[in-house]
């Protein structure tokens, strides 16, 4: 991506949403790998696991990338762009999820053996992981409309918060069940870090797609 004097506003505009819009993508890629790492490993295949995390660290490679060149061409463009900020921060919020990501993966890839034999809690932590997907899947499709009809985007937002407010329902319950069923603090640790982990990438999803929100009204 990248801006030429010659452009205008308009093309500027949406050489920024496309960008916006490649975070979220790769974003949802990132989800698919992690969720597909974890049950790789519950499977007991170690090498596809490794596999996927290698992907996923690549994939987050990417929406780094993105932010960056991001960042470098709202500087070029000036006060061509008046919610340029609305856009860093929005951008900046991606980025802070592909964090997550990053690190829920070498959390569970590395300490694997602290969340096996967790019985219903392996389902638990599965559940929560298939539900950020569908909360990242959806402000993948806000990001998109945010391109085509920035007019129909609140429609869409609602649903972002009905997938975040169905993966606040999941962390709760998983919370409380690891109380109940975790005796070994250090197994009891590693599982509530993950979840909530997990459970802080579905928020900022909620965050980013609000913000997307904003973007919308100011176009």
């Amino acid at each position: 991506m990248s801006f030429y004097v010659g452009d205008t506003e308009f093309q500027v505009k949406r050489r920024i949403l496309l960008a916006l819009h490649d975070m979220s993508r790769k974003l949802l890629d990132a989800s698919r790998l992690l969720l597909g790492m974890y049950e790789s490993l519950t499977g007991g295949d170690s090498d596809g696991a490794e596999e996927y995390r290698g992907e996923l660290a690549k994939t987050i490679g990417d929406i780094e990338g993105y932010r960056r060149s991001l960042t470098r061409q709202l500087a070029e463009v000036g006060a061509m762009l008046i919610n340029r900020e609305d856009v860093l921060r929005a951008a900046y919020l991606l980025e802070e999820m592909a964090s997550y990501m990053d690190s829920s993966s070498f959390r569970i890839y590395s300490s694997f053996r602290y969340l096996e034999g967790l019985g219903k809690l392996k389902r638990s932590l599965k559940a929560l992981l298939e539900q950020m997907l569908n909360t990242v899947a959806k402000m993948n499709d806000l990001s998109r409309m945010l391109q085509v009809n920035p007019a129909k985007i609140s429609d869409i937002v609602s649903l972002v918060e009905k997938e975040e407010k169905a993966m606040d329902s999941i962390y709760r319950e998983a919370l409380v069940e690891s109380l109940d069923e975790i005796d070994d603090y250090k197994r009891l640790i590693v599982f509530r870090d993950v979840i909530e982990r997990i459970e802080r990438i579905a928020d900022l999803a909620l965050n980013a797609s609000d913000m997307m929100v904003i973007i919308s009204l100011r176009l």
